[in-house]
């Protein structure tokens, strides 16, 4: 399976009587949203069959910034993905486990626990808001079933 690790672009801090889900995307976030958009557009990379966020404003800003203009599938809300422990992860990729290819957008420290469980690698400089992590992962999902082919951070679009 190709499968498509988002980690949420930079959100704005909370506001005093805001609830962590619904802080939406700062300046920079929106911008690195747009810019994942252009590289998919510029790189012909083909968007995911299938397409999974979490329920936070911020997760669902990216994907519909980063998709806008492309041919992609409808964005789903995914509610396991919120908050997301070791077991909601491999829980969301076995569920999904048949789709060609699947895009997951969602939230640390999850995401680098799980790219690091699927390919036995780190990323050098971690799952920062707004990196994307392209993985090969053959199916159902165990540890060290994928290998990173791209890994994309935000500063790598500008």
């Amino acid at each position: 399976m190709e499968l498509w690790l988002l980690r949420h672009a930079r959100a704005r801090s909370a506001a005093a009587d805001e609830k962590d889900e619904d802080r939406p995307l700062a300046d920079s976030g929106l911008q690195t949203a747009r810019k994942l958009g252009e590289w998919i557009r510029e790189s012909g990379q083909d968007v995911p069959s299938t397409v999974r966020v979490s329920p936070s404003v911020r997760t669902r800003e990216t994907a519909r910034l980063m998709l806008d203009g492309l041919e992609a599938p409808e964005q789903v809300v995914e509610a396991a993905l919120w908050d997301a422990l070791e077991e909601d992860l491999i829980g969301v990729l076995q569920k999904h486990q048949q789709a060609d290819s699947l895009l997951l957008v969602g939230h640390n420290p999850g995401f680098e626990w799980l790219v690091q469980w699927l390919t036995n690698q780190r990323p050098r400089l971690g799952i920062q808001p707004g990196t994307l992590v392209i993985i090969d992962a053959d199916m159902p999902p165990a540890p060290g079933c994928g290998r990173i082919r791209k890994l994309i951070q935000p500063s790598d679009l500008t």
